[in-house]
């Protein structure tokens, strides 16, 4: 064989060889590269989920650390004694008014669920701010019950809050049936 045409099938074979190189090589990326973007996309979608799912985890933590608040304040609120407006005991009224504040703060701070704090306390909540509201000058004090209120905003807010919720409990337009 002449080696002309030896050397020129050689060239054809290694021009052939380079250009399948090049054909397999394109393939090969247009592939890799639907599976980068496959890749990205589900690096995505786990982020999210991931995501989704550690809020979900810090806010049952949130609440559930707001509920164990719950027993001390239940045991705090049940020890006050019930005021009698027409014969108050000042060092009574006293602790009733620190009650309630301490009760609407951690409501006010969300260091308790307000909602639970609403549905266990609301209703003796209002008897008891309406019980210091109607004291007259406290004995010993030189203040009366609404006097010492308006010095604990927080109790005067929450005070408002559960008022407004109770009014509004049975409304026809808060229902839909």
């Amino acid at each position: 064989m002449d080696p002309t045409v030896v050397s020129a099938l050689a060239s054809c074979v290694s021009a052939s060889a380079a250009l399948s190189a090049i054909v397999v090589s394109v393939i090969v990326y247009r592939g890799q590269s639907a599976l980068t973007t496959a890749q990205s996309k589900l690096s995505k979608e786990i982020h999210e989920e991931q995501s989704k799912l550690s809020l979900k985890i810090h806010e049952n933590q949130i609440l559930l650390s707001q509920r164990q608040l719950l027993i001390p304040l239940w045991e705090y609120i049940s020890k006050v004694d019930r005021i009698d407006p027409s014969l108050p005991v000042t060092p009574d009224v006293l602790k009733v008014v620190n009650t309630l504040e301490l009760v609407a703060l951690c409501t006010e701070g969300g260091m308790v669920d307000t909602q639970v704090i609403k549905r266990t306390f609301g209703q003796v909540f209002l008897e008891l701010y309406d019980q210091v509201h109607a004291c007259q000058p406290l004995p010993g004090l030189n203040k009366s019950g609404p006097d010492l209120l308006r010095e604990n905003r927080a109790a005067m807010s929450f005070y408002k809050e559960l008022s407004s919720d109770d009014m509004n409990r049975d409304k026809l337009a808060n229902k839909i049936s």
